[in-house]
């Protein structure tokens, strides 16, 4: 478990982490809780990452991995979907789904945040052997977005442009 003062102080400079639990994105996990939480400088690899999703519950295994990620702008906080399946207990059958890089759900929300949470959570067995859960707090409000997703829409840009020239040649 991570270092109560360690907790203590990160809850001082970043007083969303218990809102983190409070408003529902992680209601399993509470600060005290997690194994380690990093402080880290968002950059454009960050921005192309994407959450994912994976639990299940076939006979008498039942486990769950994920990467959340969630904005932090001001006082609010947006849970940013992610990829991943479902395994319905009862079949057999998993259920995927998909999503977009973090990159694209800011853009299309049009959301400027000033931090990127990324929750992470590796559960073991149904003993809940092997647990471990990390947070790491991604600092944004230096970081250009608007030049990140310029460059992203040059690049689609060119991309399509080619396209259209090889469907025309």
């Amino acid at each position: 478990m991570i270092n109560k003062y360690r907790v203590a102080l990160l809850r001082k400079e970043f007083p969303f982490l218990d809102r983190l639990y409070m408003e529902g994105c992680l209601t399993e996990i509470q600060p005290e809780e997690v194994t380690d939480i990093k402080i880290r400088k968002g950059d454009k690899s960050l921005l192309q990452e994407m959450g994912y999703e994976e639990g299940g519950g076939n006979f008498d295994v039942n486990h769950k991995h994920y990467k959340m990620y969630h904005a932090i702008c001001g006082t609010r906080i947006f849970h940013l979907s992610s990829a991943g399946y479902g395994i319905n207990p009862d079949s057999g059958k998993r259920n995927y789904w998909d999503t977009n890089t973090i990159g694209e759900q800011l853009f299309v929300k049009k959301i400027v945040p000033d931090y990127i949470v990324e929750c992470v959570k590796n559960e073991g067995d149904k003993n809940g052997c092997g647990i471990t859960r990390f947070w790491t707090i991604y600092k944004m409000k230096k970081f250009d977005l608007t030049e990140y997703h310029q460059d992203q829409i040059d690049l689609h840009a060119t991309i399509i442009k080619d396209e259209i020239a090889a469907a025309h040649a």
